[in-house]
């Protein structure tokens, strides 16, 4: 009689226990699964920030590498034009003279007035 008994106690108690268990799989089950879903919100939202700062920062990128290139052709165009320009065979300008010849002076005189000659005319 005992061991009847004491086996159907100890089936019910095994029960008993393999339903808590059950139950506690299926609460445990149901916050990895809200977990799982708030991680995943998270994740994609993380996602999202970091696309948009590695877009940001590739463009950035872009813009500074084009500058770069164009500061480097003019520097490179620049440079060259001074080389040929120092390395080309030039004549010296000619040198002004220290006296210079005196220049022409043309005097006019008043409309209507008569010019007297610079020296008198000759005698007839």
């Amino acid at each position: 009689m005992n061991a009847n008994s004491d086996r159907e106690y100890i089936d019910n108690k095994v029960g008993d226990v393999r339903t808590a268990v059950d139950d506690l799989r299926v609460v445990i089950n149901d916050r990895f699964e809200t977990m799982n879903g708030m991680l995943a919100a998270y994740r994609t939202e993380t996602l999202a920030v970091i696309d948009s700062t590695v877009a940001k920062a590739v463009a950035d990128l872009t813009k500074w590498l084009a500058a770069i290139m164009v500061a480097m052709i003019a520097l490179f165009i620049a440079a060259a034009g001074l080389m040929v320009t120092l390395l080309s065979d030039r004549q010296a300008p000619a040198r002004i003279p220290a006296v210079s010849t005196p220049s022409v002076i043309i005097q006019l005189s008043p409309q209507g007035a008569t010019v007297l000659p610079a020296a008198p005319a000759g005698k007839p």
